[in-house]
């Protein structure tokens, strides 16, 4: 499998990243209304978009984990 390929999200993924969703969705909020706009208010809200990316690549990796365990290598 590789690094590229497309997996579509399992219950447990999107539950998952849903959770993760709203706390950056607060965050985002805080930030837009305790920060004037700036650059480093954009670095920060850019920041945290990538956290968010990450976070989605996470779950894709661990999701490919639980499909190995439960399905052997050959899926």
């Amino acid at each position: 499998m590789s690094k590229f390929d497309y997996v579509k999200f399992d219950s447990v993924s999107v539950e998952r990243l849903a959770g993760a969703k709203a706390l950056f969705e607060q965050a985002e909020g805080y930030l837009g209304v305790h920060l004037e706009s700036s650059r480093e208010k954009s670095l920060a809200l850019t920041a945290l978009e990538e956290a968010f990316m990450w976070v989605g690549k996470a779950l894709k990796s661990d999701q490919e984990r639980r499909d190995v365990i439960a399905y052997g290598e050959d899926r």
